[in-house]
């Protein structure tokens, strides 16, 4: 089942968006009921890798969203806001 999540990165405020996109992954990687450690063997990184993911949007890519997108198996939507 594709769950549609929709991440809008506010360009004046990149840090507090990048800790949404975070909290975006967390929940969606719960809803697929996967440990960090199982989605880092999916994505191919280190399970402390995740966990920056999620704190705090850490090294994410358009790229990496999308491959997290797809282990995920959400629709992934970016949008920038100025």
């Amino acid at each position: 089942m594709v769950h549609s999540t929709s991440i809008l990165v506010k360009a004046s405020d990149p840090e507090l968006s990048l800790q949404q996109v975070g909290n975006l992954i967390r929940e969606a990687r719960l809803k697929a009921d996967l440990t960090q450690k199982d989605l880092a063997l999916k994505l191919g990184v280190s399970t402390p890798t995740v966990n920056k993911f999620e704190k705090n949007g850490h090294q994410l890519t358009i790229g990496t969203l999308s491959k997290i997108a797809r282990v995920l198996e959400v629709d992934l939507v970016v949008g920038f806001l100025t």
